[in-house]
């Protein structure tokens, strides 16, 4: 079983617009994984899911350091809105889901 299943079916599951969050405890030497995804079903093109893809994970990149709770756990993060945000608003929004987590 790939880890992105394990993750989906074993781990806990959140929904915070624009995200559909699941995490799961890491076993004892695992490093964290960190998987973003956009929907094909969603955004056809492969550059808007790649500009939405990388807005996410600098907004992650610049609010993981205030969760320390977040250093032991896989995450998936599934972006689910219909209108590609920016910048600004994706960070103000990972910031409360993952405010949510802990």
């Amino acid at each position: 079983m790939k880890l992105a299943e394990k993750i989906h079916t074993d781990g806990r599951k959140l929904y915070s617009y624009p995200f559909r969050i699941y995490w799961l405890d890491c076993a004892g030497d695992q490093a964290p994984a960190r998987i973003f995804s956009v929907p094909k079903k969603i955004y056809k093109r492969a550059v808007k899911r790649n500009l939405i893809r990388r807005r996410t994970r600098e907004a992650f990149r610049h609010v993981c350091g205030k969760y320390p709770a977040l250093e032991g756990v896989h995450l998936m993060l599934i972006y689910t809105a219909t209108e590609i945000l920016d910048y600004g608003r994706i960070s103000e929004d990972l910031e409360t889901a993952l405010g949510k987590i802990q």
